[in-house]
């Protein structure tokens, strides 16, 4: 017996709307614009108006330097000057406050780190400033300089960028980016090794690495565990500053919503 069309209507609505709903949102963890700094005199305070530039789920978290790391500095960087800044030899600065685990990223869910960055170094421009996801411990006075870690990255000086698996590396990743442009946005998402799920569930790490033109993917050796972020700068003169730094979890499509799409195709075959 067929269905009657009215009775297909209203299912195939009440289908749709069940589909729209299902899957979970996006969840922001923690930004940080590093915003409300000046003109404050204490600039080597990483932490210096926490609750006015951080938001999210993880809010509020902070900040901890080695040598010269600092915030709010009156050069000009997305036109307002308000940064963070790790300079010269050694410096780094590591968000200790976040863990990032198995207990914040779940099973199917992927975790994007995106941050807006640029290095400077008139002298030495094949030098670098660095972006590094590892262990929560921190691993000695170099680091997180030298790519320890689970994932390194590399942000030279003359456009060039470079990944470290598991403190390996480096290896050249995509051609150079213009640094005529003065910044680049990168956004790096840590999924399984097959490239789904998440890099907490003991299925290994994929890395995807997006400079807003083009993509790259590079396979750990490992899975993540207790992770956290720290940016750092290497050799005299290097500054490197990151800005509009965003930590965020992308639930993939349930079951559920896979299940809802197929009664959808399943309804419109049956009206039709």
């Amino acid at each position: 017996m067929k269905t009657p069309l009215k009775h297909a209507t209203t299912s195939l609505a009440a289908i749709a709307a069940f589909t729209i709903a299902g899957p979970a949102s996006a969840a922001v963890l923690l930004t940080d614009n590093f915003n409300g700094i000046d003109p404050t005199p204490d600039r080597l305070n990483l932490n210096y108006n926490l609750a006015g530039r951080q938001t999210g789920t993880q809010a509020i978290q902070s900040w901890t330097r080695t040598n010269n790391a600092q915030v709010g500095d009156t050069a000009t960087f997305g036109g307002t000057g308000e940064y963070l800044q790790v300079a010269n030899s050694e410096g780094s600065a590591q968000l200790t406050g976040l863990t990032l685990s198995s207990s914040l990223v779940a099973a199917n869910e992927k975790l994007v780190i995106s941050f807006t960055a640029d290095v400077v170094n008139e002298s030495l421009p094949d030098d670098w400033m660095s972006f590094n996801i590892s262990p929560s411990a921190p691993q000695g006075p170099a680091f997180p300089i030298v790519g320890s870690g689970d994932f390194g990255f590399l942000l030279r000086a003359n456009g060039g960028m470079a990944v470290f698996n598991n403190g390996v590396g480096p290896t050249i990743v995509g051609p150079a980016f213009s640094t005529s442009a003065g910044v680049v946005n990168l956004a790096f998402t840590f999924s399984g090794a097959d490239g789904t799920g998440s890099a907490f569930a003991g299925n290994g790490t994929q890395v995807s690495i997006y400079d807003g033109t083009s993509t790259w993917t590079t396979v750990l050796d490992t899975g993540l565990t207790s992770e956290t972020i720290s940016f750092g700068s290497w050799i005299q003169g290097t500054r490197g500053m990151v800005d509009n730094l965003s930590i965020t979890t992308i639930p993939e499509p349930s079951a559920a919503l896979l299940g809802g799409l197929g009664m959808l195709a399943l309804l419109r075959r049956r009206r039709a």
